[in-house]
C-alpha cells in the first residue's frame, strides 16, 4: 500500500509539472510580443498635440503589440541611458491586437539626447523586453519598425499611435 502511495504522489507531482509548462507555453504563444515600435527623440514639430512646440515635451515612445491578443502592459518600465529615469506604465494599462500604446516625454520623463542614446524596456519581472540604441538624429525623423514589428528604419512622418509608413 504505501509504494502504491508513494507512485502516486510522483505520479501527480508530474502531472502538474507537465500541466504547468504546458500552460505557460500556451499563455506566451498567444501573448504577443511587446516591442518598441517608434521614437522620436528629436521633435520641431506640436507630437502631442498641445498647442505648443516645446521640444523635449513632444517627445515620444511607441510601443506596439503584434499578437492577437491583447497585452496587459501594466508595471513594464521604459529607462534611458542618457539621464537614467524610467517610466512605470499605470495599472490597467493594455494594448489591443497589433496596438499601440504612445507616451510622451512630458508624461514619463524620460527624454531622448539628440546627440545619441539607448532606451530600454523592461517587463514587471525586470526582464529585458526591447530595446533601441542610436547615436544622432534628424529634427522630426523618427526612428521607427517598418512594417510595424518589423525592421528599424527612419522616418521622415513620426505617427504616434498609428500604422508606421
Amino acid at each position: 500500500m504505501r509504494d502504491n502511495l508513494g507512485c502516486t504522489w510522483k505520479y501527480l507531482i508530474t502531472l502538474f509539472f507537465i500541466i504547468s509548462v504546458a500552460s505557460s507555453a500556451g499563455a506566451n504563444s498567444t501573448s504577443g510580443k511587446i516591442v518598441i515600435n517608434e521614437m522620436l527623440p528629436n521633435p520641431a514639430s506640436d507630437w502631442n498635440k498641445n498647442g505648443v512646440t516645446s521640444g523635449m515635451d513632444d517627445e515620444f515612445i511607441e510601443l506596439f503589440n503584434s499578437g492577437k491578443e491583447p497585452v496587459d502592459i501594466s508595471g513594464y518600465n521604459i529607462t534611458d541611458l542618457s539621464l537614467g529615469y524610467y517610466y512605470i506604465i499605470p495599472n490597467g494599462t493594455i494594448i489591443k491586437p497589433e496596438g499601440f500604446w504612445v507616451v510622451f516625454s512630458s508624461e514619463s520623463n524620460v527624454f531622448q539626447r539628440n546627440s545619441g542614446d539607448i532606451i530600454w524596456l523592461y517587463d514587471p519581472s525586470g526582464n529585458l523586453v526591447d530595446e533601441k540604441e542610436y547615436n544622432s538624429t534628424t529634427s522630426d525623423v523618427s526612428f521607427a519598425r517598418i512594417p510595424d514589428g518589423g525592421n528599424w528604419t527612419t522616418s521622415k512622418t513620426p505617427t504616434p499611435g498609428k500604422p508606421n509608413h
